[in-house]
């Protein structure tokens, strides 16, 4: 587990332990009401600096699987 520091819109912060910067950007997104719009997440390295982690382009849209039935070949389909 890794340290991460979780800076929301208004300015306030948090830290927590988790497994994965994409575990720490989900919770800071569920935090924050469910959008990554103002939020910074970053981790401690081993010297105690912070290293910002990459939020995905747009925000990060949460875990939700699309229920549609894949119409095509192999490729699943993306929205």
């Amino acid at each position: 587990m890794e340290r991460y520091k979780i800076t929301f819109a208004d300015g306030s912060s948090t830290e927590g332990n988790f497994d994965s910067d994409n575990q720490a950007i989900v919770a800071a997104t569920s935090a924050n009401g469910g959008t990554s719009q103002g939020l910074s997440v970053q981790r401690y390295d081993h010297r105690g600096e912070l290293l910002t982690t990459k939020l995905p382009l747009g925000g990060h849209r949460g875990t939700r699987c699309s229920r549609a039935p894949n119409r095509g070949g192999g490729i699943p389909n993306h929205r």
